[in-house]
């Protein structure tokens, strides 16, 4: 993806070979299947059998659709898309008929800092600076990232108001942060925990597109752990 350079794109295509899924048929002997329900562009994607050394049909399942999600996330999947079986195509928009469901996961942080926001945010938090206590290092955090999105401004105004009295010179960060993370953060001493939801840990240890859940406040910071 995004690779321009033909000698890269080939080289990559070996050491990183990647297969192309078929999951719905647009045109089928140069007619045009859009308005066609899904049902009926399934059957004759199925009919092509398109199976081969860089490409396939993957199986659709009917439902139930709760299932299906909790056998995507037992196979480390993303989500699943679920589709309304009646509708047609609505090509280059998006369409309640298809929605994306996510497996995502809750993960208790530690606050360990806030960065300003920008725009409609100025002169609030932008993003918190979270981490996870190290054991044995007592008030010292591993970073897992940051969390912009999932507020409310009434929630970010409780959420300075609580932070500022704990600021702090020095970075609570068991390891120091590259200079991109630590830009213009504000320290704080690392007492308030929050949960967060995410979609999975990237190799790094970071949270994936973690949004707000909110401030746990019957948990102390020596109580918060990674979750398995």
């Amino acid at each position: 993806m995004h690779v321009s350079d033909e000698r890269r794109a080939r080289r990559l295509a070996v050491e990183v070979p990647v297969a192309y899924m078929v999951f719905d048929l647009l045109y089928d002997d140069g007619a045009s299947t859009v308005d066609l329900p899904y049902d009926e562009r399934r059957r004759m994607l199925v009919d092509l059998h398109l199976q081969g050394s860089n490409w396939a049909t993957p199986a659709a399942n009917d439902g139930p659709g709760a299932a299906v999600l909790v056998a995507a996330a037992a196979g480390g999947l993303e989500g699943v898309v679920a589709k309304r079986r009646d509708a047609p195509y609505r090509p280059g928009r998006r369409d309640p008929a298809w929605v994306k469901v996510k497996n995502e996961r809750t993960q208790e942080v530690v606050i360990g800092g806030w960065a300003p926001g920008r725009g409609s945010r100025t002169g609030a938090i932008g993003a918190l600076v979270l981490g996870i206590p190290v054991p044995g290092r007592r008030g010292r955090l591993s970073y897992v990232g940051r969390v912009g999105s999932g507020f409310t401004q009434d929630e970010l105004g409780r959420l300075q108001r609580r932070l500022e009295p704990l600021a702090r010179a020095e970075s609570p960060f068991e390891c120091e942060l590259s200079t991109a993370d630590r830009a213009g953060v504000h320290w704080v001493a690392p007492k308030i925990v929050g949960e967060v939801r995410f979609t999975e840990w990237t190799r790094t240890g970071r949270l994936r597109h973690p949004a707000w859940r909110g401030l746990r406040l019957d948990k102390r910071p020596s109580e918060v752990a990674r979750e398995p």
